[in-house]
């Protein structure tokens, strides 16, 4: 009976300790919580960018293309039409080849971001 009487009067006389150190985890996991949040979009956020960049420069290109196609042969349809089946190709090779490996290297590099918060903070 002492046992119980002595891990209760412990409890008691502890209580207010205990409290606050679950408090202090659970501020913890949510702080830990946020950063990986935070990280996460941001490096959503900076793939989105270069991805729109990328897109301009790749109708930049087009558009410039199209014209120097539209030079050699005279004709603008002809150029355009050229420059429409070379973006056709690229969709189709990136469709085929290359879906993969971009969706691999995202979540690898968001799962990286991931695993540094929690190996920085144990």
């Amino acid at each position: 009976m002492s046992s119980k009487e002595t891990f209760f009067s412990f409890f008691s006389q502890n209580k207010a300790l205990i409290k606050e150190y679950i408090d202090t985890k659970l501020e913890i996991l949510k702080l830990q919580g946020v950063r990986t949040l935070s990280r996460t979009i941001s490096v959503i956020m900076i793939i989105f960018i270069i991805s729109l960049l990328c897109l301009s420069i790749l109708l930049l290109i087009g558009i410039t293309f199209a014209f120097w196609i539209a030079d050699i042969t005279g004709s603008n349809i002809a150029g355009f039409a050229s420059a429409a089946g070379l973006f056709i190709l690229f969709l189709i090779g990136f469709i085929v080849f290359g879906r993969g490996m971009v969706q691999n290297q995202i979540i690898k590099r968001i799962i990286q971001d991931t695993m540094d918060d929690t190996e920085e903070i144990d």
